[in-house]
């Protein structure tokens, strides 16, 4: 015979009659918070204002939290200036420089319009000058202002163009002589752009120029820091000789030179790429100021500098 399951008793309070909880009991903290989301401390606080016969809040539009924004901002904003990070004085001082070598550059390009400007007349003039006068000295005229690169010169030619080696800019010292001073030996220095115009002088050029720049009787092809200088004008690789005359003869008589033998030693030691070409048209453009007479010259007429003497390492790394 079964016993009958024991009497449970009252349910517990907040428990139905059958043990479970409410759903609304376990809801009553969040129920309570969207009841009164304000704290009754707040409340209290607005009565006690109210029965001293004050707003129950103070407004946002008061005096004196406007004052207190504006001078919070005011705070943050001059922080912000004197956190900034203030250059150095290097920093200025290379600023300064900057500014002051594009400013001489500006001059200087300005005087060399100058001079283009009055070299044009001078030749105006002495060509009206020389008109009534004999062939021979046009003809003499004409040699000397191909010389000193007063005038452009356009024709047939030859395109010599060398480059650093790919890995030149990595390369360390190995005591090799074209390491002298840290300069990576696969760099084309200003001492191989020497021997290669001499080279192309000897060869017949009648006109030169590097990159744009012209060579004249006077000019000079000199090394400083990273840079390769013509006339004082910096160039960057990959350098283009450009040379006025027969290109067939040109190549013909520099590949049997000694600076074609040196070209050829560039690529073979240092792993400097060349190309030569023989366009139908070059352009040797007007020398567009003169250099100062200390600097190292290339003669056209000598395939060397003035005195007959082939440019030291020195000078061209100077």
């Amino acid at each position: 015979m079964s016993m009958p399951p024991p009497d449970p008793g009252p349910p517990e309070p907040g428990f139905h009659s059958d043990g479970r909880r409410p759903l609304g009991g376990s809801m009553s903290l969040l129920q309570q918070l969207m009841d009164r989301p304000l704290d009754p401390s707040y409340a209290v606080a607005a009565a006690r204002r109210e029965a001293e016969g004050l707003p129950a809040s103070t407004s946002l539009r008061s005096p004196l939290v406007l004052v207190a924004a504006i001078v919070i901002g005011f705070l943050l904003v001059a922080a912000a200036f004197a956190l900034r990070p203030v250059g150095t004085t290097a920093s200025r001082e290379k600023e300064q420089l900057i500014e002051q070598v594009e400013a001489r550059q500006a001059r200087g390009d300005e005087l060399a319009r100058e001079v283009s400007a009055l070299g044009q007349q001078i030749q105006d003039a002495q060509s009206a000058a020389l008109s009534s006068q004999a062939s021979q000295l046009s003809a003499e005229l004409d040699r000397l202002r191909l010389l000193t690169g007063e005038v452009a010169v356009t024709g047939p030619g030859l395109v010599l163009t060398v480059d650093d080696a790919p890995d030149a800019r990595t390369q360390s010292g190995s005591g090799d002589p074209r390491d002298a001073g840290g300069f990576p030996k696969g760099r084309v220095t200003s001492f191989d752009l020497q021997v290669l115009c001499n080279g192309l002088w000897q060869a017949g050029a009648e006109a030169m120029s590097i990159n744009g720049q012209r060579l004249t009787s006077r000019s000079s092809i000199r090394f400083a820091g990273d840079a390769i200088l013509v006339d004082y004008r910096p160039l960057s690789p990959p350098y283009a000789i450009t040379a006025v005359g027969d290109g067939r003869e040109l190549q013909t008589a520099f590949a049997s030179s000694a600076s074609g033998a040196y070209l050829k030693s560039l690529g073979d030691n240092y792993a400097i790429p060349s190309t030569i070409t023989t366009p139908s048209r070059v352009d040797a453009p007007r020398s567009p100021s003169l250099p100062l007479s200390s600097a190292v010259p290339v003669s056209p007429t000598t395939g060397s500098p003035s005195g007959g003497t082939t440019p030291s390492t020195e000078a061209s790394r100077s």
